[in-house]
């Protein structure tokens, strides 16, 4: 099993907040709940198979969750938020950080973090709870960042004062997740680069 889906480890993103015996209870709780799926798949997944596989009661999980749906999107972006970060503007251009975001998505897609998103997302289809779950666990946290990005480029005058962010952002994602969804072609990081490049091109700010 994938180091990311163990029951062994700690959950990279909530180390360190909270009482640690309740944080313990959480992270124990959101590797469950993603182990079981990656076993067994999300369909047979239940909160009582997620207590046993942690240690912890139901009524634990209900205080935190409203279902075993918000349990899998919170516990699917604990996992994979550290390696798809934007880059602080600080250290570099809007650009840049999109491109780099871009790129290290794409690495994470191509492996067990893909597969898990890509079962889901199938889930998603049939399951009005867990398409709930995973638009406010996993899209729009993901959107928000972005615009943060987008919007510091065109306070720095980089990018066109003019742009639409969301549609900018649509642009610069669909053609990853079209290529990550139907797989007609790799999903490289050389590919997401480009793609970013090519959207960013018409999104900068020309000098006179």
């Amino acid at each position: 099993m994938d180091s990311a889906f163990s029951t062994s480890g700690k959950s990279r993103s909530s180390e360190g907040a909270g009482r640690p015996r309740d944080q313990e209870a959480r992270n124990a709780i959101l590797r469950a709940s993603l182990s079981l799926v990656k076993e067994f798949g999300y369909r047979s997944l239940t909160i009582d198979k997620i207590a046993q596989r942690a240690g912890t009661g139901k009524t634990t999980i209900y205080r935190w969750w409203p279902s075993k749906a918000a349990v899998v999107g919170e516990a699917f972006l604990s996992y994979i938020s550290p390696e798809i970060e934007y880059p602080s503007v600080c250290e570099m251009s809007a650009c840049e950080s999109i491109r780099r975001q871009m790129r290290a998505l794409a690495r994470a897609f191509r492996g067990a973090h893909g597969d898990l998103l890509r079962a889901l997302m199938a889930e998603a289809q049939f399951d009005s709870e867990l398409s709930h779950a995973l638009v406010n666990t996993w899209v729009r946290p993901r959107r928000a960042l972005a615009t943060e990005i987008l919007n510091a480029g065109i306070a720095s005058g980089e990018l066109k004062s003019d742009i639409d962010v969301n549609v900018a952002i649509d642009a610069l994602y669909g053609g990853l997740y079209y290529r990550f969804l139907i797989p007609y072609a790799p999903l490289s990081s050389e590919f997401a680069g480009d793609l970013a490049d090519t959207v960013l091109n018409g999104l900068v700010q020309q000098s006179r």
